[in-house]
This record gives structure tokens, sequence and C-alpha cells, in this order.
């Protein structure tokens, strides 16, 4: 098997990151690897995708630091290769919340040029251009998402946040890095009139509810094909502690632990599962914080890492040999039935 992860830079990809993990699992189980930055891609006017890939060379490498290390190095093969030559081509920039760095960034159009030519594109790029939006979430029922308002008045922002009657969060709907993101405690006053300024000057703002949960940290749940990955009873979800910032939002989530899988988690799969399949978002990570999902990372899912030190599973391994599944699966129908377009694979 052919894989090519796209990445934001090659160069800069470090040991704990998924796509590390991915890519030396890949390599250890034989396959040929490729990463490329999505800066150095190009869509020629064959209708085809150029890119400038990096490879580690032949060899054993115990450690993803190891991989991480020789991927940077100046030993790395660089090579132009066509995108449609692979297998699977793995999807693993945000272009979304990237937008300031690499602004325009066609990445999901040029995963959907080579999903028409029939190449494994992971995960789907019209799956990858709806559920890029805050307002994917919506598509949910209620109960099990945060009560949201997405508009740029301030009148009905404020409207909004009296009927809540309760501490939110406002943020840009637009994902970005730098954003200005802000807790709001319950009926707060002061600042108010600039803090929504500030957000609506980026464009849409996104005011939602504050969960009481969220000071016990958030789960992170990682699905693939719509279901939870998981190995005999123990699944791949752990608990992340959120950074505070000095606005009162989450910053960041650098303290990890164990936590359970209940009928919670379980019900919230068995309601993400047929819209998940239906677009096509087959490795997906959820934030759940109590009954509520908090948010669906779509692009670049991660935690692999930390289940590896939490409880010894290895998420790469299995993803990958669902992607030998598939590709399989794909080259004995190719002449007459897409297993994709039916949800099989």
């Amino acid at each position: 098997m052919r894989i090519c992860f796209v990445v934001a830079d090659v160069h800069n990809q470090q040991p704990a990151f998924t796509s590390v993990y991915l890519a030396l699992a890949a390599h250890r189980r034989g396959h040929e690897v490729r990463f490329v930055s999505v800066d150095d891609l190009s869509f020629l006017d064959d209708n085809n995708v150029l890119g400038t890939t990096t490879r580690v060379r032949a060899g054993d490498y115990a450690t993803p630091a190891d991989y991480a290390r020789a991927l940077a190095s100046e030993e790395a093969v660089v090579e132009e290769d066509t995108l449609g030559r692979f297998d699977v081509v793995f999807l693993r920039y945000n272009p979304i919340g990237d937008g300031d760095v690499r602004p325009g960034a066609p990445l999901i159009d040029f995963g959907w040029r080579l999903r028409l030519a029939g190449t494994l594109v992971v995960n789907d790029p019209e799956g990858l251009r709806r559920a890029g939006s805050r307002m994917y979430l919506a598509d949910f029922p209620a109960d099990v998402r945060t009560r949201a308002l997405v508009s740029r008045s301030k009148t009905r922002l404020k409207a909004f946040l009296r009927e809540l009657d309760g501490p939110a969060v406002l943020k840009p709907l637009a994902p970005r890095g730098g954003e200005h993101v802000f807790y709001l405690r319950r009926r707060q006053v002061s600042n108010l009139n600039q803090i929504i300024t500030a957000v609506i000057k980026q464009g849409y703002a996104l005011a939602q509810e504050y969960l009481p949960e969220s000071e016990q940290g958030e789960k992170r749940l990682l699905l693939l094909n719509a279901d939870p990955i998981r190995v005999g009873e123990r699944v791949a979800i752990y608990r992340r502690r959120a950074v505070t910032g000095a606005n009162g939002a989450k910053a960041g989530a650098s303290l990890r632990g164990k936590c359970d899988f209940g009928p919670v988690e379980a019900r919230i799969c068995d309601i993400l599962r047929p819209k998940l399949l239906a677009d096509g978002l087959t490795f997906v990570a959820v934030d759940i914080v109590g009954d509520r999902i908090l948010e669906l990372n779509v692009f670049t899912p991660g935690g692999i890492h930390a289940i590896a030190a939490l409880y010894g599973i290895d998420v790469a391994e299995i993803v990958i040999a669902d992607l030998e599944r598939r590709v399989r699966l794909r080259a004995a129908y190719r002449t007459t039935f897409d297993p994709e377009a039916a949800d099989v694979v």
C-alpha cells in the first residue's frame, strides 16, 4: 500500500503528532509512506495533483521520535510524485483553522479531485467541507450539544446571553489561530460591548453555553468508522483537563488521565454514527463534557500518544490495518461496485 500524509509542514512534525504515529505504524507494516506539506501541492491542467513528497529511508525506527527525526533530516528522500498514484491520501491539515497562516490553501478541492479520480481520501473532502464549520454540530439532536447562537448582531447576542442566564463562551464562528475566545460570567455586563465588538470584527460570532462539568475536564474519544476504537474492553478515551487563559476561556489541554467509557458516551456514539458515516468522516476525535458534544475534530484528530501512554493501546496500528482492509475491498470491487458509496468500508 502506498500512503501519503498531507500536513502543514513536513519538517515540523513532532514525535507526539498523530500523523507520525500513523506513518510509523504503516512503515512497520511494510507500506510505502510519504509526507507532503500543503504548500508543496500543485494542481495541473491535466487534473493531476502533484506534490513534493518526503520519505524516510528504509530501516527500523524504534520510536516515533526516531521516525520524526529521520523525516526532518537531510537524509530524507525528497521526490516529486503524483498523489493520484497513492492508494491512500490522508489529509492531516486544517485549512480553516490555519487561514491566517496559509490563506486560501485549497486542500479540500485538491482532495476532492483525488477522490473523483479514484483515490481513497481520508477523511472524505466533502465531509470535511461540511464538518469544518462550527455550525456542523447543529445537525445533531439538541440534547447532545450545547445551546448556541450564531450571529453578528450585538442585540441578538446579548438577548441570547440573558435568556441563557448562565456562563457562556463567545468566540468567532470560523476558528483560526490566535482567535478571540472569551468566558462570560452569568449576567456579565462589564466589558460586554467591547468583547462582542472584538469577536464580530472577525465575522460571525458563536455564543455557546458553558457547561459546569468543564471544570473537571473534557473526555477525548477516538472513533474509527463511527465506532469507538477499542482493544478488548479498553476504549480509546481519556480525560483532558483544560488550561485556562487570561480571559477565562480554555487556552489548551495539557493534563491527561484515564476515564471510563459508559452509557452516556455509548449513546453519543449511536447518535453520531449515521451522520459521520454519511459524510465519510471515518477517523474523528470527539470531545465530550458531561453528556454533551463539545467539539468534533475531523481534520487533525489526535491523542494517539496519550492513549498509548495511558493504556498501551496502539491506535495507529488499528487505523492502518483498517485502511489496508478498505484498500483491499476497493481493489476487489473496482469495476463493479463502490463500497465507499455504500458505507460498508
